[in-house]
């Protein structure tokens, strides 16, 4: 969903500000939960999730074109998945080739170290191959059906949420206000300074094996450390 805030943080604090520190981690391709670097994560003195099933509530009609969409993103996900397996694996081969021939120098060519990783890469260019060209003819299948009805949705999206704002102006006080953000580092880490007064922690990151997919957190900030992970998070399409 795309909602942009574009008010202005009006906050005092009775007690003075704190600090709250993110983690953001989700699994990678093989399954392993990963830091997600370089990811936006907005705190607000509010829950926007209560705005926004306020504001479905209401809708004159449901989100369009659901059911066509997941069909869609199934069926796209496995050629996706296919190939990126195969082009992480290789690019992970060719960076450690890289890195061994630049320490051997001239002798690189005769060691049997990079004999052995240049065989594996000549074995799996076919199938990297084979995979993208795959890919390419279901983007090119699915790709302009998914296109259509996703802007069927975001055209729901622009009428169901136009009074997101206006919603947030009603609550008052020190709700009238701006988001506060931070961007992850490299280990996926986050700090961001808050006045007094209730807040959420909210973010979404794209599913590194299925492009159609996200993982999305709103989380009421307790203590000082909120992780945001595959446990604490939901796991949706991307209409």
């Amino acid at each position: 969903m795309r909602i942009f805030f574009v008010l202005t943080v009006v906050a005092a604090a009775a007690c003075g500000p704190r600090q709250a520190t993110v983690r953001v981690t989700i699994p990678d391709l093989e399954g392993v939960e990963t830091p997600v670097p370089g990811l936006q994560v907005i705190f607000l003195p509010y829950d926007r999730d209560s705005i926004v099933r306020g504001l479905e509530a209401k809708a004159t009609s449901p989100r369009p074109k659901v059911r066509e969409l997941d069909s869609l993103f199934r069926e796209f996900r496995a050629p996706y998945l296919e190939f990126m397996r195969v082009a992480v694996t290789t690019d992970r081969l060719r960076r450690k080739r890289d890195s061994l021939t630049g320490a051997l120098g001239a002798g690189a060519p005769a060691d049997p170290g990079v004999r052995a990783i240049e065989d594996s890469i000549a074995r799996l260019t076919p199938a990297e191959t084979a995979a993208n060209a795959a890919l390419g003819r279901t983007r090119e299948r699915l790709g302009p059906s998914i296109d259509r009805f996703r802007a069927e949705a975001a055209k729901w999206e622009r009428e169901t949420y136009r009074s997101y704002e206006e919603t947030v102006r009603s609550l008052g006080g020190r709700t009238f206000g701006n988001p506060v953000a931070d961007t992850t580092d490299a280990r996926g880490w986050a700090t961001m300074t808050l006045t007094n007064g209730s807040w959420w922690v909210t973010a979404r990151s794209i599913d590194p094996g299925d492009p159609n997919g996200e993982w999305y957190w709103n989380l009421k900030v307790i203590g000082d450390t909120v992780a945001l992970n595959p446990r604490t998070g939901l796991h949706r399409p991307r209409y």
